[in-house]
């Protein structure tokens, strides 16, 4: 197979594969992903597939490193603003932000990825290390707009509780596409509700 690339041929592009495929997986899983799928999808030889990944659990692990570091890097830093709303406004707005660019990495990270048992042990360990880091930059946010740096217990069930929304709807919209999008206005009560039940003093952003 590499003998294609040394003769001069031309190989199709890696980012041209890995876009079809994310998008399959996204859809299929890895399960109902195949490499014929991919290869259809992509316009590339099965060939070409092997070569630049080797086998179906080489795709799966290039998927999830690209759709972690793209959504990573997407995420906005700590939210501005002189009160609890104003930054809980600036969190949800850039965590909407990041959940519109990215529904497939989303997808991948949150919900039906952690459940395929086919994946090959790097690939689940990309999966824990995508979930990690999604959920290590929701506590610091909450925790920066709740002031909640001598409380992490309480920043981590807000977190814990806001990427299960984020999750079910990113099941919601493999099923019913963009038509569906994250409740901010719901989710920015239900984390209210929550800080207040904790003691925080969150009035001034109920009003």
């Amino acid at each position: 197979m590499h003998d294609a690339a040394l003769h001069g041929a031309e190989v199709p592009s890696r980012d041209v594969i890995l876009d079809a495929a994310t998008a399959l997986m996204a859809r299929l899983g890895y399960a109902g992903t195949s490499i014929s799928k991919i290869s259809a999808a992509s316009g590339s030889p099965a060939s070409s597939i092997y070569w630049h990944f080797g086998n179906k659990d080489g795709i799966y692990l290039a998927v999830l490193r690209r759709a972690r570091h793209n959504l990573v890097d997407s995420l906005p830093g700590p939210p501005s603003g002189e009160t609890v709303g104003e930054r809980l406004t600036a969190f949800l707005d850039g965590a909407n932000a990041a959940f519109e660019r990215h529904p497939h990495d989303l997808r991948l990270l949150l919900d039906l990825g952690m459940l395929e048992k086919g994946a090959g042990v790097a690939a689940i360990a990309e999966l824990g290390e995508y979930r990690l880091a999604l959920r290590q930059w929701a506590v610091d946010s909450l925790g920066h707009v709740f002031g909640l740096v001598d409380r992490p217990a309480v920043a981590d069930e807000l977190a814990r509780f806001m990427l299960s929304v984020v999750g079910g709807t990113a099941i919601a919209r493999w099923f019913d596409g963009p038509v569906t999008s994250l409740p901010v206005p719901q989710l920015r009560v239900a984390l209210l509700a929550l800080a207040r039940q904790h003691g925080l003093p969150v009035d001034e952003a109920l009003s």
